[in-house]
């Protein structure tokens, strides 16, 4: 009869044991910070929940040490200490009364120190890397604020069964030739934002067209390739049209792979890399940020560039004094034009206040409102009326070999 009470009690204890792992736990990391999930076979980040999500752990399936839990249709293994069964507070205050109509209520942001810049992801994990040998430490995050010294490493988090379709990074969308699993970050000089887009997935931080072009302020925009040369797009990623080392993209513009008309404020170009003999691409600069991918990439191809971007391959290895045999034996050269006070049409512009054109290419100047001018190029009088009536040209044409810069002064007698 004992041994009779004994078992039931034991078994008792069991039945509660398991009820109790399929209670619902929530996610309490230190600092809140995103908690992975890793594949059951593998031990590979697959996934991550977000601190406070409620999961349900399969009783089944999991261990002494970690939870079985599925998020967002990705299955796999938390470390049980970061899970509580105690919930997130759901104590809010006593609502306030409803503001009047004309009362916009405004949001707290954390205010960063000069130099200081923040860093975020969303598809993906941050972890602070060491200096000197480059490796990850530490804890994982989504955000991070760094300065110009710190290293920080950016991976993607792949679900399973999907893959990486492309990288946005600060609302652009990049290709790149080879698939790119994480970015190491140094030298910052902005706020950075990543999301890693998946197979199955769409992405949340991408900017649209619209709001590209709602976003023009008419400041001058000029995408630049330093040790490198880039080019239009035809289709997909296949480029066209002639390499150059950089495009003003400002204004209206023909796209030169295609011959379409263009709407200024943005631009999509291959970029590649002109690679000495006996070097490779470690990473490339974002004018000043530098980031280092986990694999070579020679060319990355930037989506609807709605800002001025200077990109730079960074290189090692010993260099020789032979220039790779991809690098182009001749290139065109491509010139700045900027006009004050008139527009100029030529070298697929149109009415255009500032351009960038091949070299030897014939442009036709007009000046504001029609008026009759006194030109100047580049700080020299090129033409000018009389004081008795004599015609003030209202339109100069001319052909540009170097950079150009033209004044319209207009004379209204």
């Amino acid at each position: 009869m004992k041994r009779t009470r004994l078992l039931i009690a034991v078994m008792a204890l069991i039945v509660f044991a398991v009820s109790a792992q399929a209670d619902t736990f929530y996610v309490k990391t230190d600092g809140d910070l995103a908690l992975t999930i890793r594949d059951e076979y593998t031990n590979d980040p697959i996934g991550y929940i977000p601190p406070g999500e409620a999961v349900t752990p399969d009783p089944e399936k999991s261990t002494e040490l970690a939870a079985y839990v599925t998020y967002n249709g990705v299955s796999g293994y938390v470390l049980w200490r970061y899970l509580s069964r105690t919930a997130p507070d759901q104590t809010a205050p006593d609502p306030e009364p409803t503001p009047a109509p004309d009362i916009v209520p405004v949001t707290q942001e954390v205010t960063l120190d000069d130099g200081e810049y923040k860093i975020t992801v969303t598809g993906g994990v941050i972890h602070r890397a060491n200096p000197r040998n480059h490796k990850a430490e530490g804890a994982e995050m989504t955000s991070v604020t760094v300065t110009a010294e710190d290293h920080v490493i950016i991976s993607a988090s792949v679900p399973k069964g999907q893959k990486i379709d492309y990288w946005v990074i600060n609302g652009i969308r990049y290709d790149f030739d080879h698939q790119v699993k994480s970015f190491r970050l140094t030298h910052a000089d902005r706020d950075w934002t990543f999301e890693i887009v998946y197979t199955k997935g769409k992405p949340e931080t991408l900017l649209t067209a619209d709001q590209i072009l709602a976003g023009r302020t008419g400041d001058r925009l000029l995408v630049k390739a330093e040790h490198g040369e880039l080019c239009h797009i035809k289709s997909g990623t296949k480029g066209a049209g002639g390499w150059i080392t950089e495009f003003d993209f400002t204004n209206d513009y023909t796209n030169r792979a295609t011959g379409a008309q263009e709407q200024g404020g943005q631009v999509t170009a291959k970029v590649r890399a002109v690679i000495p003999r006996g070097k490779t691409v470690s990473g490339w600069k974002f004018d000043e940020t530098e980031l280092y991918p986990n694999r070579e990439v020679t060319w990355l191809l930037p989506h609807m560039l709605n800002t001025s971007m200077t990109y730079e391959p960074i290189f090692t290895g010993k260099a020789t004094s032979k220039p790779d045999v991809t690098t182009p034996a001749t290139q065109v050269q491509y010139y700045t034009v900027t006009c004050v006070r008139c527009t100029f049409s030529g070298g697929g512009y149109s009415n255009a206040t500032s351009g960038t054109v091949p070299g030897g290419t014939k442009i036709t100047v007009k000046a504001n409102g029609g008026y009759g001018c006194e030109w100047y190029v580049n700080g020299s009088q090129v033409a000018s009326g009389g004081q008795w009536g004599d015609s003030w040209p209202s339109s100069i044409t001319r052909t540009i070999n170097t950079n150009t810069r033209i004044e319209a002064y207009p004379v209204i007698n």
